[in-house]
């Protein structure tokens, strides 16, 4: 047999591994490198720089042209008994429309200047919205110079901005949104608006009659609605309508009603109308030292403000003094979508105590007649204890059947009516059964009487009557934790 040849195994570049090794991590590190992003460079901060175009006195304007893309062109005159307009001295223009024209005509101050025509041939007007430019304005001065000036399209920038070319002036400037508005008024835009200037204090009816119908009045112990059921309000919502009526403000006059086509503006006949009654009044004058020298009487009326159709989805028109004007839904849309629901009070018991003179309550046969009334704190001088504010101060007594009963767990069990809210309707068409409720409570004040009682609905709820009016449900056996002494 012939001899196996072996071979022996040579021996490894030791340095081999490690290089590859080493060369990886190389090639490892340079793509992270590469995957790394870049800190963004920014740009620098550039600020705008104003530059005052023209500087001169309002009375010193003599007449104003304005022209603009949404009306047909008008003037202002300024002449011995004031701004009017051109064409009409018995136009009764907006003081703060007015303002802004004349401020903004004697002080022209650009924001910003965007570049020169003589340096950029291939500007041309139209590229600023220039060439049919949104407004175009004339401003003349006594002495017989002028200038004119045109606002363009918006700057495409953050803040608002628009470009802005003085005549004869080569540079393109940037104006502020304030100036645009000044002179893209339209005519009627100008046209002083009758506001209401309501106080809500001295409102005490209020009939929205039309879609919606309902009427509310103000009586000794607070809001009711009368109709179309009669039924207590809640404070709160009643200070918010009252609120929003303080603050109700018209956007443009449109016309004298009796020169409008009221029947296209919704307005003959009305879709919605609000009258609101302002009672007798008495103004009281006082001197410099705050002493009363005279009254004057101001007899009852009545304002109504009748409510038409939309122009679009922000504005309205609307019928007030015989005038017809434009309403926005950001101020009075309220008065197109108040209903009575949300007025509704939902915590029957609301007297305080200091007017609560009696309380009645009869349940499972029995009664509980209770006399309320207040009592001075005196102290042991025989003085009347005083509060902070120099008011004298009263502990509440209680009687039951002529009996004086523990006043402080009397005011707990009553804490305990304060506490009930209804806010949870009756099914529709429920009606109060004929049976005795399963509990009454009167609640007696100086100037009003209220019955609350609660009839069996379901196993789980009592429908709750205020006044014979039931509306809402509640939780049964509330009442049932309730320890009268």
């Amino acid at each position: 047999m012939s001899p196996v040849r072996r071979r022996s195994p040579r021996k490894g570049k030791k340095w081999l591994l490690p290089l590859l090794l080493a060369l990886a991590l190389a090639a490892l590190g340079a793509a992270l490198l590469l995957l790394k992003k870049k800190e963004p460079v920014l740009p620098p901060v550039v600020t705008a720089q104003s530059v005052t175009l023209s500087n001169r006195e309002a009375a010193d304007i003599a007449r104003i042209d304005i022209e603009n893309r949404y009306d047909a062109p008008y003037a202002l005159l300024n002449g011995p008994a004031g701004w009017q307009m051109a064409d009409d001295a018995d136009f009764r223009l907006r003081d703060s429309a007015l303002d802004a024209i004349v401020n903004n005509a004697a002080l022209i101050v650009a924001e910003d200047t965007v570049g020169d025509f003589d340096e950029h041939p291939e500007w041309a007007l139209m590229n600023f919205g220039l060439e049919q430019a949104a407004a175009r304005v004339t401003v003349t001065f006594s002495e017989g110079d002028s200038l004119a000036f045109r606002i363009g399209d918006s700057v495409p920038q953050e803040t608002p901005a628009y470009y802005f070319l003085l005549e004869g002036d080569s540079h393109i400037y940037t104006i502020s949104s304030d100036v645009f508005e000044a002179y893209t008024y339209t005519r009627l835009g100008l046209h002083d608006v009758t506001d209401p200037a309501l106080k809500g204090e001295l409102i005490d009816r209020i009939e929205f009659s039309g879609s919606d119908p309902f009427t509310a009045e103000k009586r000794a112990d607070g809001w009711y609605l009368t109709a179309p059921f009669v039924y207590p309000l809640s404070d709160t919502a009643m200070d918010a309508l009252l609120k929003k009526l303080e603050g109700l403000r018209f956007a443009q006059y449109v016309g004298r009603a009796e020169e409008c086509d009221l029947a296209s503006l919704g307005l003959e006949p009305p879709l919605r109308t609000l009258t609101l009654d302002i009672p007798e009044t008495v103004v009281t004058g006082y001197d410099q030292n705050d002493e009363a020298m005279a009254e004057t009487r101001l007899p009852a009326y009545q304002l109504t403000f009748d409510l038409g159709d939309s122009e679009n989805e922000v504005v309205f028109y609307c019928r007030y003094r015989g005038e017809v004007v434009k309403a926005t839904v950001f101020s009075a849309g309220f008065l197109r979508t108040q209903g009575a629901d949300s007025l509704l009070l939902t915590a029957p018991f609301n007297a305080p105590t200091n007017d609560l003179s009696g309380l009645i309550i009869r349940r499972d046969g029995e009664e509980l007649a209770y006399e309320i009334s207040l009592v001075e704190r005196v102290l042991p001088n025989n003085d009347f204890e005083l509060d902070e504010s120099g008011r004298i101060l009263y502990d509440v007594a209680v009687r039951r059947d002529g009996q004086a009963v523990d006043s402080d767990a009397f005011l707990a069990a009553y804490r305990g009516l304060l506490s009930l809210r209804t806010e949870d309707r009756l099914p529709a068409g429920w009606q109060i059964p004929d049976a005795a409720p399963a509990l009454t409570v009167e609640v007696v004040r100086s100037g009003s009487r209220r019955q609350v009682a609660l009839y069996p609905l379901d196993a789980l709820h009592d429908a709750v009557a205020v006044d014979g009016v039931a509306l809402y449900r509640v939780e049964k056996g509330w009442a049932e934790g309730i320890s009268w002494p």
